[in-house]
């Protein structure tokens, strides 16, 4: 008893060993690649976006917004109009409204109650909005100007996925560390059951031997026997 209690627990232990080294392989193989991809190719985009920022800081390094077909060389005035342009879309929805230094704008009205600027370049960059006009404008300065931290974020991002991508490996190749106590204790237990099954086959045996022998179950030779002595007696009464 004893010894299958430790056979069914190493056999638990052995599925869950089984399971988890599927995740990891799942990790290493699938998952883990995927978001390094998709990390790259947005860290890309962002590399871009830098660069288009770079040209229009030099070619314009005054403030200017476009809402609609209207410029804006002030913040309040550019930030009044926006929010006069926010109130008018509908939530769930994410709206063009005008252009800022080369990016589209747009804003982005969930039904959280949270709303947001949204500059569009070859990706996309986020700014809470407030009820202050220049201090969404200030806000969306900001975002523009801190590209590059988008950039220092994938980067570390994409040597996070790397690494523990690489652990998924090395987790994956470690062996079940019970694997010798299991093979031992299931040959055992094999061992005993074959026992088992050669001292339960003798018990049916000499069951077999000790039935009684019933005169329907009587040997041929006996009934051919028997015949011969009824022969027998009806030549000695014809005598």
């Amino acid at each position: 008893m004893e010894l299958d209690n430790d056979v069914q627990r190493l056999k638990l232990l052995k599925a869950s060993y089984d399971s988890q080294r599927y995740s990891l392989q799942d990790n290493f193989m699938l998952r883990f690649p995927k978001l390094i991809k998709a990390a790259e190719e947005k860290l890309a985009c962002v590399r871009e976006d830098i660069m288009t920022r770079d040209k229009q800081l030099i070619a314009s390094p005054e403030f200017s917004i476009t809402i609609g077909k209207s410029k804006f060389t002030e913040r309040v005035d550019g930030g009044t109009v926006m929010l006069e342009a926010v109130s008018k879309c509908k939530t769930g929805d994410v709206y063009p409204i005008g252009r800022f230094k080369g990016f589209d704008l747009l804003v982005e009205k969930n039904y959280m109650g949270v709303n947001y600027m949204v500059l569009r370049g070859k990706t996309e960059y986020k700014a809470e909005l407030s009820t202050s006009p220049v201090g969404n404008m200030v806000k969306l300065e900001n975002t523009f100007n801190g590209l590059s931290e988008n950039e220092e974020f994938l980067i570390k991002k994409i040597e996070q996925y790397q690494r523990d991508m690489e652990q998924s490996k090395q987790e994956y190749e470690k062996p079940f560390s019970y694997e010798t106590e299991f093979k031992e204790k299931l040959a055992r237990q094999f061992a005993l059951n074959a026992e088992l099954d050669i001292e339960n086959s003798k018990v049916e045996d000499v069951d077999l031997n000790g039935v009684e022998v019933k005169d329907n179950d009587v040997p041929d030779s006996n009934v051919a026997e028997r015949g011969n002595d009824y022969l027998t007696g009806q030549d000695n009464m014809r005598r």
